[in-house]
């Protein structure tokens, strides 16, 4: 994931949370907003009761790799993924076809 594809400030991380498109799993909820301008741009949110800074940052590279591995940068959406005190680090098999069948519905949602 590039520096451009990543969403950093607190306020665009609420203007998309705001408009409540968003897709739910167990472990995950995928906020996302359609836009104009030319790239992908990808936030994840991480909290305090996912565990201490060591783990949040695994399970932030986690989902980078699964999302690189999932998402083609050239459509034209911004997304949210915002991980649930649900989320098991050590279960990364089960983490990545949730995450998967998630992303996938909603490239279906916004193909339409």
């Amino acid at each position: 994931m590039k520096k451009e594809n990543v969403i950093k400030k607190y306020r665009e991380f609420q203007e998309i949370m705001k408009l409540h498109h968003s897709y739910r799993s167990n472990s995950y909820t995928v906020y996302y907003r359609k836009k104009d301008d030319e790239f992908t741009r990808i936030g994840i949110l991480v909290g305090k009761r996912n565990g201490i800074a060591v783990t949040r940052n695994k399970i932030k590279r986690q989902v980078r790799m699964i999302i690189d591995s999932v998402i083609t940068y050239n459509e034209k959406i911004d997304i949210v993924v915002a991980i649930s005190s649900n989320y098991d680090c050590n279960k990364f098999d089960e983490n990545k076809n949730e995450l998967t069948k998630l992303l996938n519905n909603l490239k279906g949602d916004i193909n339409e």
